[in-house]
């Protein structure tokens, strides 16, 4: 649940700022290395090569700012993986090289939160493993208990992290009473998908639904029905859309379609079809993505449209 952070004033992803901090202490680190060489420590030309890397990884990563992707930071994960691998098996000392291993855990605990857990797991077993190669190439059997120690705590990090990771991201981005996305889950997939179509260039819909009877059915019928229709709607909108829609439940009976590579025309027609044989009656409007917006601006192009419609049915109705 990376989610975002306020610096100087201005809001940037939580993601990119770590790893713009994971990159710095990289410099700072290999470079207070590098001032503090021995001949029989890690090699130089190693020490010097890595800076490089973070120092390369530190100006993508602030080129990219916002636009910064997971796989963007697995690249830069398993390198740093691969980095301690390097250096623990180039050192003759045994002491730096089991140092090494001390950053193994902290780059898994970074790696569940910011990635996806199946990929977080892949990249922290496999460099820990990595780099418990590099440890027994040593062939010191003083390193074995500690270097199975920092094995235990990367397993241990990673399980229990993600868990928590993963119950954490369901409780703050799903709507309790329907299982649906919440405001929160629908703006950070709005901001996700607006994200992904300004790299690749796929269009983006969404549908803005009001629901024009639940204050009727909850005076008539009581709140707990009224929930049950709720319940029904979401069933109800997700048994007509593709895989990779999505729902959400933006208020009491406002809702939200994100529909990821259709344009307005297809839009259009999911809204049509998801009418048909609806639990409630509602009022919607279709905006697809522009260049230039930003989730608020897109959803609130729907909703006036929405409105729009809401307006022109209850001028119907009365006529």
């Amino acid at each position: 649940m990376p989610g975002s952070v306020v610096v100087a004033g201005r809001r940037y992803p939580a993601m990119t700022v770590a790893t713009v901090l994971l990159n710095l202490i990289a410099v700072a680190m290999l470079s207070l290395t590098l001032l503090t060489w021995r001949p029989d420590n890690n090699p130089r030309s190693a020490l010097v090569a890595l800076i490089v890397t973070a120092v390369a990884g530190l100006v993508w990563t602030l080129a990219r700012g916002a636009l910064l992707e997971q796989r963007d930071v697995a690249v830069m994960v398993a390198l740093a993986f691969g980095a301690l691998a390097a250096l623990t098996w180039g050192t003759e000392r045994e002491l730096a090289a089991f140092a090494n291993g001390s950053s193994v855990p902290m780059l898994s605990v970074f790696a569940v939160w910011f990635l996806a857990i199946g990929l977080a797991r892949v990249i922290a077993y496999v460099g820990t493993a990595v780099w418990g190669l590099a440890i027994a190439s040593h062939a010191d059997e003083t390193l074995l208990v500690p270097a199975v120690t920092v094995a235990v705590q990367v397993v241990v990090a990673t399980e229990v992290l993600g868990r928590l990771r993963a119950r954490l991201d369901q409780l703050a981005r799903t709507d309790e009473l329907t299982g649906a996305l919440n405001r929160r889950g629908a703006h950070a997939l709005v901001t996700q998908q607006l994200t992904r179509r300004a790299r690749l260039g796929t269009p983006l819909t969404v549908l803005a639904l009001d629901v024009d009877d639940l204050r009727a059915v909850n005076n008539r019928d009581g709140h707990p029905a009224g929930d049950a229709m709720l319940r029904a709607i979401v069933d109800h909108l997700r048994s007509g859309l593709r895989p990779g829609d999505e729902v959400g439940r933006l208020g009491g009976d406002e809702f939200l379609v994100v529909l990821p590579g259709a344009d307005h025309g297809v839009g259009d027609v999911v809204a049509r079809r998801l009418a048909e044989g609806a639990p409630a009656s509602w009022s919607v409007g279709v905006a697809e993505a522009r260049a230039d917006d930003d989730p608020a601006a897109l959803l609130a192009r729907a909703d006036a449209r929405m409105y729009e419609r809401k307006q022109a049915r209850r001028g119907l109705d009365q006529a």
